[in-house]
């Protein structure tokens, strides 16, 4: 019976706190997937577009994060009514006949900052958190910068034809025959600055599994800043593209 005991005591005085051992990742990676809206120039009826989301973290001290993300999408710019003649208007509907539909590809580098975390030690949780702690705790904000590449897949400037216009980057083309036609450049290039993140990530398994790493579900709403004029294909009268990218992702920890 003293033997027994001995050990009992032994392994409750060994036995760490519940989830310490899953507290300590410093690696985080997160896939997402959500809508995307275009906004500036283009007098919009419809911007909706998609995208999916890549992103490595590395946490630098509790609460905070740098990290690089890539992201792959679509974003879309179509004018109120673009598709609908003026003779089918009523006399106060508004028209924009322009649109815009845009592949692209871009990167940032970021820094993100849990607030909640530099409070507290999770290694000593010896219980579950409550919801309320487990929100205070996943709350996050962030601030990068990068680049996007977009690809033009479907344009429209008005102003009588399908043309650049002088309103747009554009290229003339040769062909063969020594024709030479101006044509909307694409893909084009610019810098993101700045990037605004905002989010909550709410841990799943941190408290039951056994192993070192864990999953989160993640929300996040992003705010991209052209430093140019691109993103829309019309720069008179504007000061830069922006677009949101709202995402729900999973995170995995290690």
């Amino acid at each position: 019976m003293f033997i027994l005991f001995s050990l009992v005591c032994s392994a409750q005085l060994k036995c760490p706190p519940l989830g310490k051992i899953n507290n300590d990742g410093r690696f985080n990676i997160t896939a997402g997937i959500g809508p995307t809206l275009l906004y500036r120039d283009i007098n919009y009826g419809r911007n909706v577009g998609f995208a999916g989301v890549l992103k490595g973290d590395y946490k630098i001290y509790k609460g905070l994060f740098a990290g690089i993300e890539g992201q792959f999408g679509m974003l879309n710019s179509y004018g109120k009514n673009y598709d609908v003649e003026e003779s089918n208007l009523s006399a106060t509907a508004e028209r924009d006949a322009r649109y815009v539909k845009n592949y692209y590809l871009a990167g940032t580098l970021n820094v993100t900052v849990y607030p909640g975390l530099f409070f507290v030690d999770e290694a000593r949780d010896f219980r579950v958190p409550s919801i309320p702690t487990l929100i205070a705790r996943g709350l996050y904000a962030g601030i990068g910068f990068g680049g996007i590449i977009n690809q033009y897949d479907k344009l429209y400037r008005g102003y009588g034809v399908d043309s650049p216009s002088g309103r747009g980057e554009a290229e003339e083309v040769t062909d063969e025959a020594g024709n030479t036609t101006r044509k909307y450049k694409t893909p084009t290039r610019d810098l993101l600055w700045p990037v605004f993140n905002v989010g909550l990530s709410m841990p799943i398994n941190k408290y039951s599994t056994v192993g070192k790493g864990y999953w989160s579900a993640v929300l996040n709403s992003q705010f991209n800043f052209a430093a140019g004029d691109q993103l829309d294909a019309y720069t008179v009268g504007s000061k830069g593209d922006v677009y949101n990218l709202t995402y729900l992702g999973l995170k995995y920890t290690f």
